[in-house]
């Protein structure tokens, strides 16, 4: 687990804006760290680099409101709100590019995955009769390399002299000369952790049936920001974090492999121009290579099973009480 705070020296009796400056700081260093390799194509500095973007506009996020109003936040006056909001959305872009690399590196992975588990081949030039796979797969590093051109140009726009790596940098140093309520960070965390566990419960029903992955997806999210506030706060709560954040995360992966699944039947319809079959249980068109069929075929019958495994994790925690028992943090 990610100890954010820890790493960053903030200590939970600080003032807030304090906390959230150094972390930020904190987590902006950790991003440009692999900004080199990431321009050169790394895919592992590719994911740490996005992973540390989506930390800071989580840390972000939990001083822009309290999820309740766009007009009301913990701590902060409306000026600062509307700062925290931009700058978020200023590193989103910057995420966003990232992003839309590293999907497809994911999604590359579980083709060559299946390819070498279930077919015991390598997908390259030899496996001729795999041939829809084949185009498949060049058809996800096209739509990488497409993608890969304008992140590198982003990134190089952001390192240039008061682009936005200096920008946010010196927003966030000044931070602790804001004009806001002096609040500790472990008050802002008691504040925050209802509002994140009251949006997990809205989500809660997307794991009932009848329910489209975009809602399974909305529950990953808040997941995964209620996990993020954890790494940020852990300081500030009188308990092991450690494995509160173990069980979100196995939550949160059988969730992400889901929506992937569900994304690698989109991007198969695209790839070979094919209409119909939105959902990965519709029947597929015609138009699919049936080796490609055989690989949504086995996505969709995957993505039910960790629907199901989902659905017992899930009764498992309601069972043992777990996010009320969070609630007493």
């Amino acid at each position: 687990m990610a100890d954010i705070a820890k790493e960053a020296e903030v200590q939970p009796d600080a003032p807030a804006v304090v906390g959230v400056s150094r972390m930020a700081n904190y987590l902006w260093n950790e991003v440009w760290k692999r900004g080199d390799k990431t321009a050169e194509g790394d895919a592992d500095a590719l994911h740490d680099m996005r992973v540390a973007i989506r930390r800071l506009r989580s840390l972000l996020q939990n001083f822009e409101g309290d999820g309740k109003s766009k007009n009301s936040a913990p701590i902060l006056n409306g000026k600062l709100r509307k700062e925290f909001r931009e700058q978020r959305a200023e590193i989103g872009k910057l995420g966003d590019a990232l992003g839309f690399v590293r999907d497809h590196d994911v999604l590359d992975e579980y083709l060559k995955t299946y390819a070498e588990t279930r077919l015991k081949i390598k997908l390259n030039a030899k496996a001729t009769e795999y041939s829809g796979l084949l185009a498949f797969e060049r058809f996800l590093q096209d739509e990488r390399a497409t993608a890969f051109a304008p992140m590198v140009k982003r990134l190089n726009k952001s390192r240039r002299s008061d682009g936005l790596q200096e920008e946010f940098a010196r927003w966030a140093l000044g931070l602790p000369g804001a004009n806001a309520p002096d609040i500790s960070l472990t008050e802002i965390a008691h504040k925050l952790l209802p509002i994140r566990l009251d949006e997990i419960a809205s989500h809660a029903d997307s794991l009932e049936d009848g329910h489209a992955e975009e809602e399974q997806h909305e529950l990953r999210k808040s997941l995964r920001r209620l996990r993020y506030t954890f790494e940020t706060l852990a300081p500030c709560f009188n308990s092991d974090i450690k494995p509160i954040v173990k069980k979100l995360v196995a939550l949160q992966d059988l969730l992400g492999e889901m929506q992937d699944r569900a994304v690698l039947h989109t991007k198969a319809l695209e790839a070979f121009g094919a209409r119909g079959g939105s959902t990965p249980e519709a029947t597929l068109p015609e138009t699919i290579p049936e080796d490609v069929a055989a690989f949504l075929k086995y996505g969709s019958d995957r993505r039910g099973r960790l629907l199901s495994q989902v659905r017992a994790l899930w009764k498992t925690h309601q069972d043992e009480n777990f996010f009320e028992n969070l609630r007493a943090l």
